[in-house]
């Protein structure tokens, strides 16, 4: 089982094997019927394909706490698109979001991500973590259960702070990331952390629910109003987070900041049944637009939104920053789907 605690904050550089074994001691083949619950450490947990993915220059992705914005600095593009052109990435969670723990392997977890929806597996999307990055925090499980939750919503990342003062920073947070609310002032909230207690939001960063089904339904508007913060943010394979997107981790991130949830990958969310499939002379803003190989016709492999006046956004490739451009209906266009009524 894990422990109550992971050893926290490890510096930078991959913790010693002495230290994952006492931080986490889970059977090699886990029963995944009765998966463990985790919680994310760490401000980006980014999820391989396997423990032998990462190369030596992802190295500030795998530490607790990750740098996310020096290892999306040191890639080149052409280094992003190893991450694709391998699969070496799969997804990203964000910090404090629950896990199920399905496998041990040395000083790696393989987890599942609730909310994530894949054909890959029932309990969400799976990939694996070093196990520096989550913990086991039931103190922090409970609160999640009883309490009102702070969602950040008003910038692709967020400072949170040690003291309501918002003066002296802990760590740079993601856009949905949802933390327990304990106390509130004017201009600050008091929020739980996983593993290190309470710390501080600025108000006027998050909006604050009793419940997810609590966010206010969306118009087009608001999805689009979202979406063109992250204008000029990296392309990652797998990003899902305000630090980076892949097109699916765009659109998906979009949508669920309002309260919906849809599949995680492009191909899922061109399959899915609960969004209306329309034809071209039909598209409306908020619309997603997909795309797939074999002239249109095989698999799904890019999704953008549609915004208007022929327009669309989307997390295009490693080479190009998320952006608006003409919307495309070339021979790649699979078709839409329309998410809201």
């Amino acid at each position: 089982m894990l422990p109550q605690r992971i050893v926290h904050r490890i510096p930078f550089g991959i913790a010693p094997l002495a230290l994952i074994a006492l931080a986490l001691a889970l059977p090699a083949h886990a029963d995944a019927t009765k998966p463990q619950t985790a919680w994310v450490d760490v401000s980006v947990s980014t999820l391989w394909s396997s423990p032998d993915a990462p190369r030596p220059m992802d190295r500030p992705a795998l530490t607790n706490p990750v740098h996310m914005r020096q290892w999306l600095d040191s890639m080149s593009s052409k280094q992003k698109s190893w991450l694709s052109s391998h699969n070496a990435t799969q997804t990203q969670v964000l910090y404090g979001h629950k896990v199920y723990v399905l496998k041990r392997q040395g000083d790696w977890v393989k987890i599942a991500v609730p909310g994530q929806m894949t054909p890959k597996n029932p309990l969400g999307y799976p990939g694996w973590v070093p196990a520096v990055q989550i913990t086991r925090a039931p103190e922090y499980a409970a609160l999640k259960k009883s309490h009102a939750f702070a969602v950040v919503d008003a910038a692709p990342t967020v400072w949170l702070y040690n003291g309501k003062k918002l003066a002296d920073t802990y760590l740079r947070i993601s856009f949905n990331t949802r933390l327990p609310v304990l106390a509130q002032t004017d201009k600050a909230i008091k929020v739980a952390t996983p593993d290190d207690g309470p710390k501080w939001l600025a108000a006027d960063s998050v909006s604050v629910y009793k419940s997810f089904a609590d966010i206010p339904a969306p118009t087009a508007a608001d999805l689009i109003k979202t979406g063109k913060m992250f204008m000029g943010l990296p392309y990652l394979w797998g990003g899902r987070s305000g630090f980076a997107y892949d097109c699916s981790g765009f659109t998906g991130s979009i949508y669920q900041g309002h309260g919906i949830l849809i599949p995680r990958d492009a191909s899922a969310q061109a399959a899915w049944n609960q969004g209306q499939r329309i034809s071209g002379d039909q598209l409306q803003p908020g619309t997603l637009m997909f795309y797939a190989r074999d002239h249109g016709k095989g698999h799904v492999h890019h999704v953008g939104m549609y915004i208007g006046h022929d327009r669309m956004m989307e997390a295009y490739n490693s080479a190009t920053p998320v952006r608006t451009t003409k919307a495309r209906f070339g021979e790649e266009y699979w078709g839409a789907r329309r998410v809201l009524p």
